[in-house]
Formats: structure tokens, sequence, C-alpha cells
């Protein structure tokens, strides 16, 4: 008797570990979610008139799965397991166009896009893994 309650109880334990994660996970966008400019972003001016945004980037959020959602929503800890937009106020959201005197300045959502996923990409090339590309006419493919 004491024998099948504790296998039962260890029954219990495991299938919680495999519960918990799926039953508190996040509602991840599917693959169809694309990231596009923030509403209102300048853009550069060519020849006296207004540039051309660049593409919008198609991501496939389930190919990104192993990765934990804290390393890109960096601050979900802090808000206490929210996940926000990078494009939310006080993240990544200035609608400035990006120039030499802000070429660095990571409230560009663009500039966090690049550091963030360029930057992961060219690692896991590194190490020899599969990854995700790294040259603008991969990624701003619509």
């Amino acid at each position: 008797m004491k024998k099948s309650l504790l296998l039962s109880l260890i029954c219990a334990a495991f299938l919680s570990l495999i519960a918990a994660p799926v039953l508190f996970a996040a509602d991840a966008p599917g693959d169809d979610y694309v990231i596009k400019a923030p509403e209102g972003m300048k853009v550069k001016e060519k020849d006296g008139k207004p540039g051309a945004l660049q593409k919008a980037v198609p991501f496939p959020h389930t190919k990104h799965a192993t990765v934990e959602c804290k390393e890109c929503h960096h601050t979900m800890e802090a808000d206490g397991g929210k996940i926000k937009k990078c494009t939310d106020a006080g993240c990544h959201d200035s609608l400035e166009a990006r120039g030499k005197e802000n070429a660095k300045d990571i409230k560009l959502v663009e500039n966090a896009f690049h550091a963030q996923c360029i930057e992961c990409h060219k690692a896991l090339k590194k190490e020899q893994k599969p990854t995700g590309p790294t040259a603008c006419g991969k990624c701003h493919t619509k």
C-alpha cells in the first residue's frame, strides 16, 4: 500500500512539473506575427522627400520557443511577469528618424531589434548552431 501511494505521489509531482509551464505560459503570437515600424515613426528625408520605411519583418515566434521569454522581453520580471511590446511607452518608443546623432540610441525600436536579434543570430552562427538571418534583405522581406 505504501509503495503504491509513494509511486502515485511521484507521478503526480512529475505531471505537475510538466503541466505547470504549459498552464502558465504566456499566449505567444503565432507565426503570422509581423514586426512593423511604430505608428507615427518619422523617416529620413531623401532629396527633400520623406524616405520609405524599411519593409516589415515576419517573425516566426514558434522557431524561438526554445528561447526564454525574458531573453527578449527583458522587463518581464520587473513588470510582474507581464510581457510588453517593445514599442510600449517607456521602452523602445522613440519615433525619431534614425540619423548620425541617434544611430545607437536604444530607444529607437529598430536599434533594439537589430541589437537583440542580429547579435543573437551571429552568436549562434559562431557556435555553428542553427540560426536565423543576419542580412537586411533576409529579414525585411515583406
